[in-house]
């Protein structure tokens, strides 16, 4: 987790909670605390508020949240509070902190605490030219089992570029993570070395299997690491089964759509012939 928190305490919101006949009938104050990652670097460096995270917004989003809802448990609550900052705010963790005063006789408070992270969008190109089908279809399985949320394109067959092979065969796939980038890097080296995958140095050749991320949420780690992937713009087996699953995701450096790019590129669509998998 981010080491930076920006935190608000002792937020009171009155709420309708309990399952009891009487907690039906009126409000109860709830107390709620909020901790969030945020990476306070880059806002301390320029001191200017626009690099900060909103704090009053993500306060006024869980009052209304909390205001307007009927749940019968607070862990209930609590999560929505957390799914709520996580998508809108684009943090990377939050701490809730939620509990009802005296709801236990002789006690001040009871209620729950939570952490959860957001999970990443991760953007994937797949492609192989040896025993293509096979490990294709193998990989799609693994994929599917570690990540039951991934959606792939169709899978096209290509020409081999920059070297003579046989054609490939590529598809795009979309997924929702908890690992960190580096974690997903191993991983998907670990199934490339799973499906027989000979790292032999040489950028342009055959392979059984190859999987890359082409893009880790909005993380840009040019030029040091090749996110963006920059073959996105430079290969239509790359950018056109992409911009199936992903139109409308904007490209951190260039700030246009998937779909944008894949209208106004110039690459050569008719290279792409459809294949069943």
């Amino acid at each position: 987790m981010n080491t930076d928190i920006v935190y608000v305490r002792d937020l009171q919101v009155a709420a309708l909670i309990g399952i009891y006949d009487w907690e039906r009938q009126i409000r109860q104050t709830i107390n709620i605390d909020l901790e969030m990652g945020w990476d306070n670097k880059k806002a301390a460096a320029s001191d200017d508020i626009n690099d900060t995270l909103n704090y009053k917004a993500a306060a006024k989003m869980v009052v209304e949240l909390v205001a307007a809802s009927e749940f019968q448990l607070v862990e209930t609550l609590a999560e929505r509070i957390a799914e709520l900052l996580l998508e809108k705010m684009k943090i990377p963790w939050v701490k809730v902190t939620l509990g009802k005063p005296k709801a236990v006789s002789g006690s001040r408070e009871v209620g729950v605490i939570i952490t959860r992270k957001r999970k990443a969008q991760v953007y994937l190109d797949i492609g192989s030219n040896i025993d293509r089908k096979h490990n294709i279809r193998s990989c799609i399985q693994q994929l599917k089992l570690e990540f039951p949320n991934i959606i792939f394109s169709r899978a096209y067959e290509s020409d081999a570029e920059g070297f003579e092979g046989d054609p490939f065969i590529n598809l795009s796939a979309s997924l929702q993570t908890d690992k960190s980038y580096k974690e997903m890097s191993r991983y998907l080296k670990r199934l490339e070395t799973d499906h027989a995958r000979e790292r032999t140095g040489v950028k342009f050749s055959s392979r059984t299997l190859d999987v890359d991320i082409l893009f880790y949420d909005n993380l840009v780690l040019q030029p040091d690491i090749d996110l963006p992937r920059a073959e996105v713009l430079k290969y239509p087996f790359v950018l056109f089964p992409l911009a199936e699953i992903a139109p409308d995701y904007i490209h951190p450096e260039l700030g246009q759509t998937i779909g944008e790019l894949a209208q106004q590129s110039k690459l050569n669509r008719e290279k792409l012939r459809f294949v069943e998998v």
